[in-house]
């Protein structure tokens, strides 16, 4: 028994690369573990750098030289980060005031609306099953409020950070464009030894993640706009805000548009009622998600990621168990990479038994 694990050992690990590279996504997952809320500006700043480096070499396919199209890529970058500070922010922050200050309106609608299921529909609800109902939003309220206090006393610790991460935010991005070729070289100096199979994985990665990076933003963009057309035409309460919610719920596939849902069914059902208004917003709501998931994602990503359904899900609750927001976040680009690393092992292997 241990003779045959020994030669498993021997024929997984069967070079020094193959060792090295297992050191190194063993130290990164423990970095990422233990430091993923420090890290997070440095995360945020390489992903919008590469984004950039994306947009870069479009603007040089126009014939214009690499350091003056990196100049317009990181221009357009401030230009949209302005907007967005001077715009849709300050939007967002009003209506989520709004949205605090009318919670307790909200909630007592909520209970008003339960209160008349019975009577509208006495063969799906008695009045006692209400009653267990409003006991179990009583507990749950208690509980709720006491968060909200904790979390209001350590709002102003989290205020100074996100300032300081807004700050260094547009510098970590400037150094990560510009410098990217030093950094990137002074990575690879660390690694010792023959890097093929790291070539042969990154090779495979920097295609697929392009492609599934770029087109999450373009797929954001146009989500989100389509839901802030729809909800304004409803004049729905806080539309800007789901509008925002929509778009960024793409990022967590399946699960996020499920559970976007839930709130703009909550405050579509206490404006409108059980009216034709609710049942045209739902329904055009539902369509757009439809839309989205056959028609604009097999678009976008034609050339991305194809892995399976079941996968995806996997990937998103194991690696959201790890690392939280972030382990949701780039659970498809860490699930390439475990594939990625998968289909260079068995060729290095074979490679190098030759």
């Amino acid at each position: 028994m241990i003779e045959h694990i020994s030669n498993i050992f021997k024929r997984v690990f069967n070079s020094e690369e193959t060792i090295i590279f297992s050191l190194i996504i063993v130290f990164s997952l423990l970095v990422l573990g233990l430091f993923i809320q420090v890290l997070t500006p440095f995360i945020i700043s390489i992903i919008v750098a590469y984004l950039l480096v994306g947009l870069q070499k479009k603007i040089e396919t126009y014939n214009i030289s690499q350091p003056i199209s990196t100049v317009i890529a990181f221009s357009i970058f401030i230009i949209i980060g302005a907007a967005m500070f001077t715009w849709l922010i300050p939007l967002l922050y009003v209506q989520m005031q709004s949205f605090v200050l009318d919670i307790p309106r909200l909630f007592n609608d909520f209970l008003n609306f339960v209160s008349s299921i019975p009577t509208a529909f006495p063969e799906l609800v008695n009045s006692d099953q209400i009653s267990v109902f409003f006991q179990a939003v009583s507990s749950e309220l208690s509980s709720i409020t006491q968060n909200v206090v904790k979390s209001s006393i350590s709002g102003i610790q989290s205020t100074i950070t996100t300032l300081l991460y807004i700050i260094l935010f547009p510098i970590l991005v400037y150094f990560f464009l510009f410098d990217r070729k030093n950094i990137i070289e002074g990575c690879l100096k660390i690694i010792p030894g023959d890097r093929a199979m790291l070539s042969q994985v990154w090779s495979e990665m920097d295609v697929q993640l392009s492609n599934y990076v770029r087109g999450k933003v373009l797929e954001i963009f146009i989500v989100g706009v389509a839901a802030a057309i729809l909800f304004a035409s409803f004049g729905l309460n806080y539309g800007a805000l789901l509008a925002v919610l929509v778009g960024l719920s793409v990022l967590i596939p399946f699960v996020g548009a499920f559970s976007v849902t839930i709130p703009i069914v909550i405050i579509g059902l206490l404006q409108f009622g059980l009216g034709t208004q609710f049942y045209l917003l739902i329904g055009l709501y539902l369509l757009l998600q439809f839309i989205d998931g056959n028609l604009l994602v097999p678009i976008i990503f034609s050339e991305a990621v194809k892995l399976h359904p079941i996968i995806i899900i996997l990937a998103v609750f194991i690696f959201g168990s790890m690392f939280g927001f972030w382990g949701v976040f780039f659970s498809i680009p860490l699930a390439t990479f475990i594939k990625a690393v998968w289909n260079a092992w068995p060729k290095m292997a074979s490679s190098n038994e030759e």
